[in-house]
């Protein structure tokens, strides 16, 4: 699934569910922190690497409110989330596309 936003937007917050890529049930985000991560496809670098908000961490919640200028360029980005683990291990989600539009 592609989300759109326009060149400019700081609204809606993009959220996700972090689940088991086996049987998608959602990981226990317990003690954990999240990172939201966006890059151009054709760069290594992070646009926006921030970190994120568990809002129900039962339940793999997690929840980013876009900055100022996260959407000011605008392009085809693709996202993950990246979570550290109490005791801190790493895992990194799938990849998702994004588009901004010109305003």
């Amino acid at each position: 699934m592609t989300l759109e936003f326009v060149q400019g937007d700081t609204a809606p917050a993009i959220t996700a569910t972090i689940a088991l890529k086996s049987d998608l049930s959602p990981v226990d985000l317990s003690g954990a922190s999240v990172r939201f991560q966006m890059r151009k496809p054709d760069d290594r670098r992070f646009t926006v690497n921030a970190a994120a908000t568990v809002t129900n961490a039962s339940a793999g919640a997690v929840r980013y409110a876009w900055a100022t200028n996260d959407l000011t360029v605008p392009g085809e980005y693709v996202v993950q989330w990246e979570v550290t683990y109490a005791d801190l291990r790493i895992q990194t989600t799938g990849q998702e596309t994004i588009t901004v539009r010109r305003q």
